[in-house]
């Protein structure tokens, strides 16, 4: 069973910079993938890192697009970014990195969460856009 997240036309917005970031964000969750089980605690730190950092970027990213639309949603989707990073920040990645199985969780929490937001609360926000 393939575990990683497979990127198609359903997860497209018809906003190309948030689509190439979704892309990014999936990449980077699916490396977390690759490496739980194979690669080095560091490595899989770094990969953790890398997906705050990014997350962050794109969340911002977003926000001033939606801000400019004067999407009437923002500060909903303005909590749903938040409780995101708050969740990351809550992960004890010592303990969660050193077992495969609660690493595995922590992949199937972060899978979840980034297609349900951009398949249901992203897709509310970019058929809001004006064409």
């Amino acid at each position: 069973m393939n575990k990683k997240i497979i990127w198609d036309q359903s997860f497209e917005t018809g906003i190309a910079e948030i689509d190439s970031q979704h892309q990014r964000l999936v990449e980077i969750i699916n490396s977390l993938a690759d490496g739980i089980g194979h690669a080095s605690m560091d490595d899989l730190h770094n990969i953790l890192t890398q997906l705050k950092e990014y997350a962050n970027y794109h969340f911002r990213a977003e926000e001033t697009l939606m801000e400019a639309a004067g999407y009437a949603e923002l500060e909903e989707h303005k909590s749903e970014h938040l409780a995101f990073v708050d969740q990351i920040l809550l992960f004890d990645l010592d303990v969660i990195l050193a077992s495969e199985g609660l690493a595995w969780d922590m992949f199937h929490f972060l899978r979840g969460w980034l297609t349900n937001h951009i398949l249901v609360v992203d897709r509310k926000f970019s058929t809001a856009m004006p064409a």
